[in-house]
């Protein structure tokens, strides 16, 4: 099986840097409705990534294009899936494809220790636009509340021993595909927002929040003491792998594509779009994963 080439720091460095700005706006995302639902942080995440669509020339030879296709999961319809978004990757020689692989991310958003997440449930998908009526008992937009996060909040719809905590290491292991966690915190772990927002949002240099990713494997071995039920804080997530650094709750999203995925150091590497393990994941309606992000990486000649 033909792993991925030796990319140029260039293409790491545009790479990296689509995927830092997708952090970033989901961050800020979080600072302006900090109980936004996670699948509206999916989606905001890959919209970003769509603004990165056009083939771009990174270096003398070396061009990337990312693309994105949502098609909406499980959740949609049934209550969960394996995996929220697929990412692969290919390798390009000119008009020949060199190298193939995908990662799994399973996304999980940190809660607030006080006030409820939006969640969406089923009936919300078939209510559809009814839900932006607002009742006659509305609340005022302007009444003061403030989310806190610490690092004690929990990811409440994670938890151990679950239908879908289960699923996903018997899925590892029929389909020989790593699934990994893509969990959502807000920029800086504690920090608290308050509305109604009444200012500019100003998140500041890199802190140790933001989309970070953890094995799913490690998650369960440093979980595995834990009584069924129980949902890991940040802190747990910290100390979940020896993978990171000390005290960080896992890889952030642009280092862990730039610097992992694409130098094969994750994520499985594949001989063809037609095999079965990916032909059901990508391929089919009933697949366990909602949106694909495809970031091609092409070597050309002559041009």
């Amino acid at each position: 099986m033909n792993t991925l080439p030796k990319f140029p720091p260039e293409v790491h460095r545009y790479v990296r840097a689509a995927f830092a700005k997708a952090n970033r706006r989901c961050c800020e995302k979080i600072a302006r409705m900090p109980n936004c639902s996670e699948p509206s942080l999916d989606m905001t995440f890959v919209e970003q990534l769509s603004q990165f669509a056009g083939p771009r020339i990174v270096a003398p030879g070396w061009a990337v294009r990312i693309d994105i296709h949502y098609l909406g999961g499980l959740r949609h319809f049934y209550d969960w899936e394996i995996a929220d978004i697929g990412v692969m990757v290919f390798a390009k020689h000119g008009a020949s494809i060199v190298g193939k692989k995908v990662a799994l991310l399973q996304s999980k958003r940190l809660y607030p220790d006080n006030g409820m997440v939006q969640e969406e449930s089923p009936e919300d998908y078939r209510i559809g636009l009814g839900n932006l009526l607002p009742s006659q008992s509305t609340k005022s937009l302007t009444l003061a509340h403030t989310f806190k996060f610490a690092p004690t909040s929990k990811y409440r719809a994670l938890k151990v021993g679950d239908n879908q905590y289960q699923a996903i290491g018997t899925y590892e292991e029929k389909n020989d595909l790593d699934v990994h966690y893509l969990f959502y915190n807000p920029w800086k772990v504690p920090s608290s927002y308050s509305f109604p927002i009444g200012g500019a949002i100003a998140l500041g240099p890199k802190d140790n929040g933001g989309c970070r990713v953890v094995r799913s494997d490690s998650l369960r071995k440093a979980l595995s003491t834990q009584a069924d039920g129980y949902s890991p804080s940040f802190n747990d997530i910290s100390g979940a792998s020896k993978l990171h650094s000390p005290g960080e709750a896992g890889w952030r999203i642009e280092s862990f594509i730039s610097n992992l995925l694409l130098k094969c150091k994750e994520g499985t590497l594949f001989e063809s779009l037609d095999q079965e393990n990916i032909f059901n994941l990508f391929n089919r309606r009933s697949g366990p994963i909602a949106a694909a992000v495809a970031v091609t990486v092409e070597q050309f000649e002559g041009r």
